[in-house]
């Protein structure tokens, strides 16, 4: 399917994405809005929880549910995440498309009004908010946070962020900010709500069949008011390691979990990025990497071993499952894979078959609503690229660049 998205610049950093993709069941819409890492991160955390928990106008879960029911059961979501050294607060809705709609009515329009009234107006009692209801917030996002423990394979790659970037935003511990999140107050969540509508960078994107003018008119009179002031965001990229730190925590495990940190070179998010992709893919992606024919398959040391680059940061992480007798044995032979890497000892059939199974994927980018707002909501701060502008990036890499990109890599952390 072609689908020409159209990015608009609405305000101070508030940007429209469009994407129409043709007659589908369902309309998503997102509202994404990104602030700077660092000492407000327990704050934002509880305060996305709580926003998408009550409204003004819809003051319990409750009544919030009732509301999505009668908008034939649209479905609402919040997610946080670190992108680079920016901390990302993101609220999703999909919902009927407008054309299977009674009576005419714009779903989609009433869905975006939603996302708003949970982001500008939010539940407050006496001027602040709810006492009751940030302490139940403060509890569900401590528990949640505490519970990644029990996922060893996240838990493991979050140590290693953290000892690998200690000295950086990126690496901020959750133990500070669990202890961040425990002191809070409802006047804490106020002002970090304040901050957060003045200084953020906002992107809504909307993709469906949908009416897009009327959500850019409500867009704009929900902001008029709003004074900006967005903050510049920006990520320190480490080029090289100087050293390697090895750090080993013991617990009683069926399977242990060894994470590898490694500085990609890369000294910016487009640096060299399209081969950086390709090699990793290459490196450790699917079935026809090195990582898995090699040290899964061939030999046995791990039960997975993948890699992963994270572009915003110019890292790339990898994990493996093993046991322990077999740390040493598995971490000479990802090292060993690595100088094949950097040997440029790998096959043509491998880089192709990376090249077109990362194509693939961008190609499936706008089959639907779902799969088109995961990818374009990415954009809230940096030049639109289309899944066809994406893949023919990918099809240029050659053998020399994914050489030069493994040649940049250096182990930071074990």
């Amino acid at each position: 399917m072609s689908v020409q998205p159209e990015m608009l610049e609405i305000g101070d950093k508030i940007r429209l994405l469009r994407v129409r993709t043709g007659p589908a069941k369902t309309t998503c819409v997102s509202v994404d809005l990104l602030m700077p890492l660092g000492v407000h991160t327990a704050e934002y955390t509880v305060l996305a929880s709580y926003l998408t928990h009550c409204t003004a106008k819809f003051p319990s879960l409750n009544l919030l549910n009732e509301r999505l029911e009668l908008l034939y059961g649209a479905e609402l979501s919040c997610n946080t995440a670190k992108v680079g050294e920016g901390f990302r607060l993101s609220f999703q809705a999909t919902c009927l498309n407008d054309r299977y709609a009674l009576d005419g009515e714009s779903v989609s329009a009433a869905v975006l009004s939603l996302l708003l009234d949970l982001l500008v107006c939010p539940y407050l009692e006496n001027g602040t908010f709810s006492a009751e209801r940030t302490a139940t917030e403060i509890r569900l996002c401590v528990a949640d946070l505490e519970s990644e423990l029990n996922d060893k394979r996240a838990y493991a790659l979050r140590r290693m962020v953290e000892t690998m970037c200690q000295d950086e935003l990126y690496g901020i511990r959750t133990d500070d900010i669990l202890k961040a999140m425990r002191a809070l107050t409802p006047d804490d969540l106020l002002a970090a709500w304040k901050q957060l509508l003045c200084e953020a960078h906002i992107s809504v994107c909307a993709a469906g069949d949908i009416a897009f003018d009327a959500l850019e008119q409500s867009l704009q009179a929900r902001f008029a008011e709003i004074p900006r002031r967005p903050q510049a965001i920006e990520t320190v990229f480490v080029e090289t390691s100087e050293d390697v730190t090895e750090e080993t925590e013991y617990m009683d495990l069926n399977q242990s979990k060894l994470v590898l940190g490694f500085r990609s070179g890369m000294t910016s998010s487009d640096d060299n990025y399209y081969a950086e992709r390709v090699m990793t893919d290459v490196f450790g992606g699917g079935p026809y990497s090195r990582l898995f024919t090699q040290v899964r398959e061939k030999l046995s040391l791990c039960y997975y071993c993948s890699a992963r680059l994270d572009r915003r940061k110019g890292i790339i992480a990898v994990q493996s499952g093993i046991e322990s007798e077999n740390k040493q044995a598995a971490l000479d032979e990802i090292l060993r894979q690595l100088a094949v890497m950097q040997n440029g000892e790998f096959t043509d059939d491998a880089l192709q078959a990376s090249k077109a199974a990362i194509a693939d994927v961008f190609r499936s980018v706008d089959d639907t609503p779902e799969t088109a707002l995961a990818y374009y909501s990415q954009f809230i701060d940096e030049p639109l690229c289309t899944p066809a502008e994406y893949i023919a990036g990918i099809e240029r890499v050659t053998r020399a660049q994914v050489i030069a990109a493994a040649k940049r890599m250096t182990l930071d952390t074990v």
